[in-house]
């Protein structure tokens, strides 16, 4: 074992050689790309999830301004309505704590056959390297991650304390890599330095010393967001055996550049308890509603894309009771659910392909623009990230209506509260 480990450090002395170019090193690249995906996937959902629970809040408001539903009628009725949904988030939305997540150690012996061989011979084993730059790349970067692995336990890969969700804004922030020496105190302290030759310890250390990664990578900086304003028109069909259909859409819009362009349809049946009480005292309905959302969003100068769709249940049970031949109070409780799967598509921040070589440096103050010899990162990766949020939700208003003209206001109390309005007129 350590005579394969003493073999694929010293592999790692000739990896630089082969993949230098003039402006940057491609093999330095592609790690760090590495890096930045752990760093972009242990953060995604936290950064993500308080617009996955503002989503689930928002799409399931204004479902109904009054809980009656009439048992028949001689001939069906059309309800139009335009509702809107403002709602301020809350300062604990705004932040969250970032971390990065190497995973756990693993086993070397097995991880070295993914990239070559071990060979026995008369010397005993030896490791063969594949013959392609996948190759040499996955070996590089699993040997890197396990220096970076223990670079973190040790205090030498250094988070932020709290760092901006999609809603927050905090530019600039950043997760500081190790850095040469850092590196080599660590990889000082494997066993296995202790059976390598001098020679071998110096050409390691002098590799790790003239290493191109970056000094530090920087997270999302999110867009400073404060409050949540949304609308959508809705059409209800009633009614059969005291059940009443419910129909809303909006085309791809973009109601706020932050958020991107948002669409989204939804189905529900609404059906009448009160219709079953000897008297009837008060109304009483429960509802269920299936919607699917979409959203579609281009981020910053590097124009990283993010496109999520989700699906939403909503079941509500609510009453009302009317008085004065005017004006319907009304509340309900609710249970929604939202199932969330998000397409990140991403760069290296501007700074990092500074850094790296991948793009010249500007003048102050001013963006990186591209050459031939130094393009930029072209090679753009891709994270799948899902998010789920459970949320039950109380509902309070009141609607004042004069014949088929109805005008609503309510309050949605939950994770985050949501002023609700709505106009409707039935035909």
């Amino acid at each position: 074992m350590k005579r394969i480990l003493v073999a694929v450090l010293a592999l790692l002395v000739a990896i630089p050689v082969v993949a230098q170019q003039q402006f940057y090193d491609p093999l330095a690249v592609d790690l760090t790309r590495a890096i930045m995906k752990g760093l972009f996937e242990s953060n995604a959902v936290p950064y993500i999830q308080p617009m996955v629970n503002t989503i689930n809040a928002t799409s399931n408001a204004r479902f109904y301004d009054r809980a009656y539903v009439p048992a028949s009628v001689s001939k069906p009725y059309v309800r139009v309505s335009a509702n809107g949904m403002v709602g301020y988030i809350n300062e604990d939305q705004r932040w969250y704590t970032p971390k990065i997540d190497l995973g756990p150690n693993v086993n070397v012996v097995l991880e070295l056959t993914k990239y070559g061989q071990i060979i026995i011979g008369p010397n005993g084993p030896q490791y063969q390297i594949g013959p392609r730059y996948e190759d040499t790349l996955g070996l590089a970067t699993m040997l890197m991650t396990e220096l970076f692995r223990d670079a973190q336990a040790q205090g030498f890969l250094q988070t932020p304390d709290s760092a901006a969700t999609l809603f927050g804004y905090k530019p600039d922030n950043r997760v500081y890599l190790p850095t040469s020496d850092q590196l080599i105190t660590v990889l000082r302290g494997w066993p296995v330095y202790s059976v390598l030759d001098t020679n071998t310890q110096k050409a390691l250390e002098s590799l790790l010393t003239s290493a191109k990664l970056p000094a530090f990578l920087t997270l999302p900086p999110g867009v400073n967001m404060s409050k949540i304003i949304a609308a959508v028109p809705q059409i209800e069909i009633g009614s059969l055996w005291g059940t009443e259909a419910l129909i809303r859409y909006i085309p791809p819009v973009e109601f706020d550049p932050n958020i991107g362009k948002f669409s989204f349809w939804g189905l529900g049946l609404k059906h009448s308890i009160s219709q079953y009480f000897p008297e009837r005292w008060f109304d009483m309905a429960i509802q269920g509603v299936y919607q699917g959302t979409m959203l579609r969003n281009t981020v910053g100068f590097t124009e990283s894309k993010l496109e999520a769709d989700a699906t939403i249940f909503s079941g509500n049970v609510q009453a009302s009771k009317t008085l004065w031949d005017i004006v319907d109070v009304y509340t309900g409780i609710a249970f929604e659910h939202i199932n969330v799967s998000s397409t990140y598509t991403y760069v290296l921040p501007q700074e990092a392909q500074i850094m790296l070589g991948l793009l010249p440096e500007p003048p102050p103050g001013q963006v990186a623009v591209p050459t031939p010899d130094q393009p930029g990162d072209t090679k753009p990766q891709t994270s799948v990230v899902s998010a789920t949020n459970d949320n039950v939700k109380w509902t309070i208003g009141a609607s004042v209506f004069y014949g088929p003209l109805r005008v609503a206001i309510d309050y949605n109390i939950s994770v985050f509260n949501i002023l609700t309005m709505g106009v409707s007129y039935t035909l």
